[in-house]
């Protein structure tokens, strides 16, 4: 979605962006709305900075902590050379606190008129690996399957899942976290979202972007993901299979099979909290849910 915000938190967290800007001496004079979903993102015209405001996303994660991880594993891949959109060098990235919320500042990562490369992305992505096998900060394993069983609790406290959908759900849970655990595989950083909407084309080529999911796990969870989202969630397998040829070699079936349910279920349990602030996502929860109860 882009031009202007589409909701009152939408609004406020626009303005927010321009304000924090304004007070580091940031010129903005024509801010410009690039996605309006879990975040918001805007670019803040003329400046070559993006400001993501934490929009959904801040209702399951409290504080900033894992925006301060998201900064910091991008700025050491960027420090390093590896293709990733890099933290604003034109003020200070945050996170920022104003109005409530919680927000960040990137480079402008200018998209070119071009499909995406995805047997590139999936090189990318493997650079990217490469890279974090040093990066030194610390990170929460496993954090997003930690998150999802959250989420999964608190949707059936408030009682947008009944009992037995919560209890099915929580079952899930529990299975796909012991089939990850089961493959004793070494961890690291990892970017924790990794599918082909998360890169962005570019004139330097595919550039690996929203780290905000960033945690201690196994290589194999971010192959999951760029199959999961085949799989699972309806893209284009042409393009996933072009980025596991890109990516190079990868794992074996088991290892790839669990960490595609295991991916399958935080995207189930993520719909469904998008949904309750997203209309148009409603029917597409309902299908992933679905899925399990068959």
């Amino acid at each position: 979605m882009t031009g202007s915000p589409s909701s009152a938190l939408s609004r406020r967290a626009l303005g927010a962006a321009v304000e924090v800007a304004d007070a580091a001496g940031l010129r903005c004079e024509r801010p410009v709305v690039l996605r309006d979903h879990t975040n918001l993102l805007a670019h803040l015209r003329p400046a070559p900075v993006v400001a993501r405001v934490a929009t959904a996303t801040a209702e399951m994660r409290r504080g900033d902590a894992w925006l301060a991880r998201e900064v910091a594993v991008a700025s050491y891949l960027a420090d390093a050379g590896a293709p990733v959109v890099a933290p604003s060098r034109e003020l200070p990235p945050g996170p920022h606190h104003h109005d409530g919320l919680v927000l960040t500042f990137w480079e402008l990562a200018e998209a070119v008129d071009a499909p995406l490369d995805a047997r590139r992305a999936g090189r990318a992505l493997r650079t990217c690996h490469e890279a974090l096998a040093g990066f030194p900060g610390e990170l929460p394993p496993l954090a997003v399957l930690d998150e999802a069983e959250d989420v999964v609790a608190r949707l059936a406290a408030e009682g947008v899942l009944d009992a037995g959908d919560a209890a099915l759900l929580e079952g899930v849970g529990r299975e796909v976290r012991a089939r990850v655990a089961a493959l004793a595989l070494p961890w690291q950083a990892v970017h924790g979202d990794a599918h082909l909407r998360n890169v962005i084309t570019t004139s330097r080529g595919p550039l690996w972007n929203d780290w905000e999911d960033t945690f201690l796990g196994p290589l194999a969870w971010d192959l999951g993901c760029l199959h999961a989202s085949a799989r699972a969630f309806g893209h284009d397998p042409v393009a996933v299979a072009a980025a596991q040829e890109g990516y190079g070699p990868g794992v074996d079936d088991a290892t790839l099979d669990a960490c595609v349910e295991a991916r399958r279920f935080q995207g189930t349990v993520w719909s469904l909290l998008i949904a309750r602030r997203h209309e148009a996502a409603r029917e597409r929860a309902a299908g992933f849910l679905a899925w399990y109860r068959r």
